[in-house]
């Protein structure tokens, strides 16, 4: 099996979510590509909290160094509302105990969890308050 020489991202912001797609082994570049981007993003949530959804069962891995500057990234999310991570991984434990490294220490009301399923994490995230689409208000969309 033949992995990408760098890996790659997408990102996506819907209703209280962030998603990010991760795939491929990430260098140090592609780590702050994704931190600037996701930066960048942040005043979409108007200073609301907010959950992540990280679905990375195509991603590879990362250095120690990328592992570092993730976590700062995380913390800094977390001072502009994050409260809730939900990661889609594959069975088995070598890409958890990575991400275990980039677990911020903070006092915030901030939680992480896993999973093998897309939709059970987003089950989870919508538990916690937060979906990537729009409720409806009737009161507020009733226009007559």
């Amino acid at each position: 099996m033949r992995f990408p020489t760098y890996g790659q991202y997408a990102l996506d912001v819907s209703g209280n979510m962030l998603e990010v797609y991760a795939t491929g082994a990430w260098t140090r570049a592609t780590t702050e590509a994704a931190i600037e981007e996701i930066y960048a993003l942040l005043p979409k949530f108007n200073q609301q909290p907010w959950g992540a959804l990280l679905d990375g069962r195509r991603w590879v891995l990362t250095t120690p160094e990328c592992q570092n500057r993730m976590a700062e990234a995380i913390l800094h999310c977390i001072d502009h509302g994050l409260s809730r991570s939900a990661y889609v991984l594959d069975p088995g434990m070598v890409k958890r105990a990575q991400l275990e490294r980039t677990y911020p220490n903070t006092t915030a009301d901030y939680q992480r969890n896993y999973f093998q399923s897309y939709f059970a994490a987003l089950n989870w995230l919508h538990t916690e308050g937060f979906c990537p689409y729009r409720v409806a208000d009737p009161v507020a969309d009733d226009i007559s």
